[in-house]
C-alpha cells in the first residue's frame, strides 16, 4: 500500500470536512435550518431516492473495475510464470544460446519494472519494452537446436514464448481499460447531491448535524477513493505490484 498517497487523500478530506462543518455551524447559528425544517419530509424522500440510485451505480462500477484489477494481477502472474519457464528451459541449452535467452528475459523483465509500469499508469504503451519483448521472441524463434534434446526443448520454448505473448497482450489490454469519464462524472455528481442534501438537512442539534454530515462524507469519500484507485492498477493507494517481474531480473 502507498501510505504517502493515502495520507494526501485523507489530509485533503479532513481539511474539506472541517471547512464544511464550520460553514454548517455558522448557517445553524444564522437560522438557515429553520427555513429547511418544513421541507424535512421532502428531503427524506429525495435522499432515499438519490441514495438508492447511487448505491446501485456504485456497486456496478466497483464490480466491473475490481474484476479488471484482479484480472491484471492474474495476467501478471501468468506471464511471469511462462517467463520463468523460459529461464528454466534455458538451462537445457548450450552455454551461449542459454545465456542469450536468459539475458533477453532479464532485460525484458527489468524494462517492465523500470519503464512499462509507469507508462501503463499513464495509459500509454512503452516502445522500448515492446522492443525488448520482440527481441526475446526473436531469440526463441531463431534458436538453432544442435542435437535432438535441444530440438525437444526448442518446442517447449516456443510454446512458453507463445503463452507469454498471449498473457502480455491480455495484461496490456486490461491495463489500458479505464472507467468512461461520463460514468465517473455521473457517480461523482450523485455523491455530491447526497452530500448537499445532508448538508442542508435540518437536524435538531447542530452537533448531530455535523457528526452525520462528517460520517456521510467519509463513506462517500472512501467509495470514491476505492473507485478511482482500483481503476488504475499501477498508481494510487493500492497497486498491482511489479515484484514478480523484479524477481525474474534477479
Amino acid at each position: 500500500m502507498n501510505w504517502a498517497a493515502a495520507a494526501r487523500h485523507f489530509l485533503g478530506f479532513a481539511v474539506t470536512v472541517a471547512l464544511a462543518s464550520i460553514a454548517r455551524l455558522a448557517l445553524d447559528a444564522a437560522g438557515f435550518y429553520a427555513l429547511t425544517a418544513p421541507e424535512v419530509e421532502g428531503l427524506n424522500t429525495v435522499i432515499l431516492l438519490v441514495g438508492g440510485i447511487y448505491s446501485v451505480m456504485l456497486a456496478f462500477v466497483i464490480f466491473v473495475i475490481w474484476g479488471q484489477f484482479t484480472e491484471v494481477e492474474n495476467f501478471v502472474m501468468r506471464e511471469c510464470n511462462t517467463l520463468n519457464d523460459l529461464l528454466r528451459f534455458s538451462d537445457c541449452l548450450s552455454p551461449d544460446p542459454g545465456r542469450q535467452l536468459r539475458r533477453a528475459v532479464v532485460d525484458y523483465a527489468q524494462g517492465v519494472v523500470k519503464h512499462e509500469w509507469k507508462a501503463l499508469a499513464e495509459r500509454r504503451r512503452d516502445k522500448p519494452c515492446e522492443k525488448a519483448f520482440a527481441e526475446l521472441m526473436q531469440a526463441v524463434i531463431e534458436f538453432q537446436p544442435a542435437n535432438p534434446n535441444e530440438a525437444l526443448v526448442h518446442g517447449r520454448l516456443i510454446d512458453s514464448a507463445r503463452r507469454a505473448g498471449e498473457n502480455r497482450d491480455a495484461r496490456i489490454a486490461k491495463s489500458m481499460t479505464r472507467i468512461p469519464p461520463t460514468l465517473i462524472r455521473l457517480v461523482s455528481t450523485m455523491a455530491a447531491v447526497i452530500l448537499l442534501l445532508v448538508f442542508v438537512y435540518p437536524f435538531h442539534h447542530a452537533v448531530s448535524g455535523v457528526a452525520c454530515f462528517t460520517l456521510v462524507a467519509l463513506v462517500l469519500f472512501l467509495a470514491r477513493l476505492v473507485m478511482a484507485d482500483t481503476d488504475n492498477p499501477f498508481e494510487g493507494v493500492c497497486n498491482v505490484s511489479p515484484q514478480p517481474f523484479g524477481e525474474l531480473g534477479q
